[in-house]
């Protein structure tokens, strides 16, 4: 019953995003913070090939009883908490600070490492979410350009909930300047844009990556 409705909600998303873009070009996340293991690995063998999570403690408890799927740290990441995360992350998509990002590098290469990492950007410079502003974002790439362990593989964005078009095509914009200017430690490629509630917006303006939970578990 429960793979049923998943597999179902699963085609559904992937029937509306082909409608804009090349379903093989999009990758589809499923956020599990909220579900049971049991639920995430239904989405895994409907499937789905990456999961996401909020907090670093439910991504290392979780990760011996998950099915194999890539692993994403999704939510904010404290320096504290960064040898657990890069202990299990395949990505981590939330760096937002330089000192972040240092941590990442010195962890990883303590476990021989290169960690795969987004930069998350706050895009509407929202007072109540994290991520890096414009200005900060640059001095935190310039900063990976010379740590060893830490790879940047794009930009991770959480849309103001009532976002205009001009908000996503701001993140395209900063995406796609940042992969042509080719800085050291970086393969832009991933723009991780879109939830449960914009995907579709997210991938007509040039997002490869989304995040879903609500829609797929529903």
């Amino acid at each position: 019953m429960l793979q049923n409705m998943i597999k179902q909600n699963y085609e559904e998303i992937k029937k509306r995003i082909s409608e804009y873009a090349d379903i093989n070009d999009i990758s589809i996340v499923a956020v599990t913070k909220y579900q049971t293991v049991e639920a995430a690995n239904e989405a895994i063998t409907c499937g789905i090939t990456e999961i996401g999570e909020n907090k670093v403690q439910q991504l290392c408890e979780r990760d011996k009883i998950l099915l194999p799927a890539k692993r994403h740290l999704i939510g904010h990441l404290q320096t504290n908490k960064v040898k657990h995360a890069v202990s299990v992350a395949d990505l981590i998509q939330s760096v937002d600070s330089e000192r972040v990002a240092v941590e990442i590098s010195k962890q990883a290469q303590k476990i021989n490492k290169i960690q795969e990492a987004l930069i998350e950007i706050n895009i509407a410079n929202e007072e109540t979410k994290t991520g890096a502003s414009l200005s900060e974002f640059k001095n935190i790439i310039q900063t990976c350009a010379s740590l060893p362990n830490i790879l940047i593989k794009g930009l991770m964005a959480v849309m103001p909930i009532s976002a205009e078009e001009y908000y996503y095509e701001q993140m395209h914009d900063l995406f796609c300047e940042t992969a042509a200017m080719n800085y050291t430690n970086t393969q832009i490629q991933t723009l991780s844009m879109g939830m449960s509630n914009d995907y579709i917006t997210a991938v007509r303006h040039g997002s490869n990556m989304i995040r879903v939970g609500r829609i797929l578990f529903l």
